[in-house]
Parts: C-alpha cells; structure tokens; sequence
C-alpha cells in the first residue's frame, strides 16, 4: 500500500478528475465506507445514532453521501454542516440537494450556541463521523469549527475519521499543543495513507487505519511516484518447510549475547528464535556467566548449544574473543548485540568482529552504541540495524527530536551514511531496505518495555536462518510482532504484556502465515 504526500494526492485528484466525473468519485468512496461502518460497527449502528459534522468542501461532500446510505438502508443519522454556503463545492452541493429532496434535515451550525446544543444531544458510546476538512485543510481550526472539534473530542463516543482527521495538518511542528485536531478512534482514508500520518505529532489522531479502495485510474496510481508502502499483513511471504530437512537445513544461528548484568537478554532471543522454528542456535556467551546462562535456559531450552567464550571468570567479550568469528561464519545468519554490555574492551571486540561477519546480520542493543562510526560505515547489504530512536542518535548522529518529527528524511540521511538495512523501532516503525521505506502502523502501547527488541531481534535472526532474504525477513517480523501484541492485548490488556509472551505465542503466527 502507497504511503504519499497529501500534494501528491490532490494531484492526483486532479488528473482522476479529468478522466472520471468527481462526483462518482465521491459516490464510490461513499459505498465503501458505508460498507467498512456495517463491518465494523453493525450493532452500533442498530442502536445509536451516527452524527455527521460536515463542512462545505469536498470532503464534506464524502460526509453527505455517506449519510444518504445509511439513511437508505434505515439507520438513523443526524446531519450538521458548517461553513460559508455561498461556496459550497458543486457535488458536496449535489448531496446536499438529494438529502433535501429526501426529507431529510441538514443542521447548520452558524454559531457558537449552534455548536453547543448539537454537541450536548450527542447520545454516549455512539458514532461521531467527521468530514469537515480533507487534504486541502492545511490551515489550524479557527471559530466555530475549532470550537466543534474540541468538543467532540471530550465526548464518550465513537470518533471515526473520513480520509483525514480535521486539523490534522496543523498539528505538524505544532510544538506548544494550541492547534486543534479531532482525535480519532479510527481514520478511514481514500486510497493511499498520507505521510502525514506517520509522524510524532500527528500519529496520536489517526487511531487504527482503514484504506479505502478508489476507482482512480491504474495509468494514474502506477506512474506517480510514493514516499514510502506500508506493510501487507496479508503479504504472502513463504519459508521453505520440508519434512526431511535435518536441523542443520532448518537453519543454524550464531547469537552473540550477554554479559555479567545483562543474562535475560540472552535468554529472551534465543527463546524468540526457537519459536520461529530455526533448526539449531549456538549462543556465544562470556565464560564468566556460562553457568548463569545454563541455569536459565536449560529448564525450557535444553537443545540450545551454549559456547563459552574468553577466560574461565571473564564477564563480558573482550578484544581477544575475535577468532570465534570463524565458528559464527559456519552458521546461516548471527544475532550481535543483545545484553553484551557497555565495557570498553567490549567495544574493541564488537567493531572488530563486525568487520569480519560474512552472513545476514541483525545488529541490535549494546553493539548499536558500541559500533564505531567508521565501522557503520563500512557495514555491507548483509547487516540490518534495530535501533530505537536514541540508538538511532547514537549510530548516526541525527537528533532524536529531528528524527521523530520527520523520520522519512532522517532514513534517507541514514542511507548516506551506511549500505545497510534498518528498522527504527517505536511504537510506528520505519523499515528501510535498500532505498525504500516501509512502515509498520499497529501502534501498542508496552512496544518499548525492555526485552522487547531482544525478543524482536530473534525473530528477524531466526528468519534469516531459514534463508529468507533480508527485506522478507525484516516485514514478516515486523508482521508476527505487531499480530501477536494484537492478540496479547486482548488477552492481558497492552499494559500487561511481557517480552516472553510475545516470543511464546510467536509461532501460532507464524503457522497461521
């Protein structure tokens, strides 16, 4: 799915328009959402009433049909409108007059008191629809319609968004919160997601995202241009399964993990990538807490292979651990990062060792701090990244704050920079593989609870142990987390969610995949 710029779609609602009429553009969306709301939301819609606050533009047009098919169909709607009627857009006009023509009642809301009293009739926990302002609403609320959206969002209801939520624009850079934008439980938008969406300012008011099928030209959408896709979890990606494979041809990972304070870090990916079905890990500890690490693993784990590595009391990797780089090149694909510390000595042995990996490579945790700046920029097409944002600082000495507030932007300074693949992960994560971007939109809260990347970082290690390419095995992670917090959050609430959780119900995911 095609992530584009709100400039890029009026453009192409312009070259839309020349080929198909405008107002059976608007018809069509109006059909797909009436459809999306009885799929969705059917027992509300049999016992509350939808209200409906439109504006006078294009995108309150979208408002008016959707209303007339809910009103068909025998749903009860109320109806409000604001703006200057002297320039209403021509189909929104059209609606307009088909609803009179039913008998049915418009409100117009002309002042503040109007606002209030159509605000106040609002029953609880029913379906607020707002079509005021599209993708040519870049200016802040003012007035009346200021007013009207914070009112609403103070409401017990259903807020749903139709392609964009009003004010939403407004909300970029809006460092001091005065902008007001109607926050939406979900957005149903037109066609392509807006790169707007995505961003630290605006992301909170999307809710969950619906993509809206258009009947806009195919010789239109395939020769303009995107900023990034989203990922399809419906995407078929296939891992070879074969009942006569040996363990070795299901996949061999080497897991570069753990020091003195950091043990469960270790444990966590290795209980991650064994739930994705690799064949066999051998995890490459410090000597020092061998001991410590086979107390936690071999109760649940006993098949992994536990390698000691340095002095018999040493408690993190050191300089002289380089030559087991030729015993991780025999495996299929490495984990480097999780738990191993700080130290100094570590720092020599993670840029070093780095320099001589030949196979995929995921790079997550302490080795993101401890890497050299010349060491990530040497780093070839065999590594991926897993940052968060201030790891993300630290590898590429972009402001966290920069980053954030234009993440598109700051990957393609990223990819200046280094040749190798990253996910920058938050609660919307940005994949970027050669020099395309993906974004994976299932905001959860509890993404960022420690061990959460150790668990995500074996997932993507697992997958490139069972020979899927880089980009595949980036995204159908990406896809297992996001669907297995769906189903966790259920299950406990998005508070309660532990690392474990997510690694243990990973392959039922998976098999369903």
């Amino acid at each position: 799915m095609k992530v584009v710029t709100t400039e890029d779609l009026i453009n192409i609602d312009k070259k839309t328009i020349e080929k198909i009429p405008s107002v059976l553009l608007m018809e069509h969306v109006a059909s797909e959402i009436f459809y999306l709301l009885l799929k969705r939301h059917r027992k509300l819609l049999y016992t509350k009433t939808v209200y409906i606050f439109s504006s006078v533009g294009g995108n309150g047009g979208d408002g008016l049909a959707i209303a007339r098919y809910l009103i068909k169909n025998g749903y009860d709607v109320k109806i409000y409108i604001t703006g200057n009627l002297d320039r209403v857009n021509k189909d929104t006009y059209a609606n307009f007059n088909i609803l009179k023509s039913m008998h049915v009642d418009v409100n117009y809301l002309g002042n503040e008191e109007d606002v209030l009293s159509a605000v106040n009739t609002i029953e609880p926990k029913s379906i607020v629809l707002d079509s005021l302002f599209g993708t040519g609403g870049n200016r802040p609320l003012e007035g009346i319609q200021k007013l009207l959206v914070d009112n609403l969002n103070k409401l017990n209801v259903l807020r749903i968004a139709i392609d964009i939520p009003s004010g939403l624009a407004s909300k970029i850079n809006d460092y001091d919160n005065i902008n007001t934008c109607f926050k939406a439980h979900e957005t149903y938008t037109i066609c392509f997601a807006k790169d707007i969406f995505f961003l630290y300012s605006t992301r909170e008011y999307i809710g969950r995202l619906f993509t809206i099928k258009s009947i806009f030209p195919n010789d239109i959408l395939d020769n303009w241009g995107y900023k990034a896709k989203l990922i399809d979890y419906n995407e078929k990606i296939n891992i070879d399964r074969n009942a006569f494979f040996s363990k070795r041809e299901q996949g061999m990972l080497a897991i570069i993990a753990g020091s003195n304070n950091y043990i469960g870090a270790a444990v966590l990916a290795v209980n991650a990538a064994y739930r994705l079905g690799v064949g066999y890990i051998r995890l490459y500890v410090p000597n020092g807490i061998v001991k410590n690490i086979r107390n936690a693993i071999m109760p649940s784990m006993p098949e992994a292979v536990i390698i000691g590595v340095g002095e018999e009391n040493q408690k993190c990797f050191t300089e002289n651990d380089i030559d087991i780089v030729n015993d991780i090149n025999r495996s299929d694909a490495c984990i480097i990062g999780s738990g191993i510390g700080r130290n100094m000595s570590t720092e020599v042995f993670v840029n070093s060792i780095l320099k001589q990996i030949n196979i995929p490579t995921v790079i997550d945790a302490d080795a993101l701090y401890l890497m050299f700046e010349s060491t990530f920029n040497e780093l070839n097409y065999n590594f991926i990244l897993t940052p968060h944002i201030y790891e993300f600082e630290k590898i590429t000495q972009i402001n966290n704050k920069e980053a954030l507030e234009n993440p598109y932007e700051a990957l393609l300074k990223y990819r200046q920079k280094t040749n190798a693949s990253i996910i920058l992960k938050d609660a919307i994560s940005f994949l970027m593989y050669d020099n395309d971007i993906y974004i994976n939109y299932n905001p959860k809260e509890s993404m960022g609870k420690a061990g959460m990347g150790d668990v995500f970082a074996g997932f993507i290690g697992a997958l490139l142990a069972r020979k899927l390419n880089i980009l595949d095995a980036a995204k159908l992670a990406l896809i297992i987390q996001s669907k297995s917090f769906n189903i966790l959050s259920k299950k406990f609430g998005n508070d309660y969610i532990q690392p474990k959780d997510l690694a243990n119900i990973s392959y039922k995911i998976l098999k369903r995949i």
